[in-house]
């Protein structure tokens, strides 16, 4: 098992987190026809709120910077507002 993880590694995770969770999103978004969706909106809560406490974890081992931390939780924020925007316009 290893041990040590680098900064490098732990930002490439949580790239990789981020894109998947806008992806499952996106994909929801499509197939649920929108957004407002109570199911869609548990979804999203969820896996934000999971991010958020990898992120954390991140944090408190001195990986991540805590300004950088509330940046990539914004971002996949911005991500989701981004999503409800494009699917209000389909309506």
């Amino acid at each position: 098992m290893q041990e040590l993880v680098s900064r490098d590694e732990m930002l490439a995770v949580l790239a990789v987190d981020a894109a998947k969770i806008k992806s499952i999103l996106s994909k929801q978004c499509n197939l649920l026809c929108m957004a407002k969706c109570p199911a869609f909106e548990e979804v999203a809560d969820t896996q934000i709120y999971g991010f958020s406490c990898e992120v954390k974890l991140a944090e408190k081992c001195g990986i991540l910077a805590e300004d950088e931390g509330r940046q990539m939780i914004q971002d996949l924020e911005q991500g989701l507002a981004n999503i409800y925007v494009t699917v209000g316009k389909d309506e």
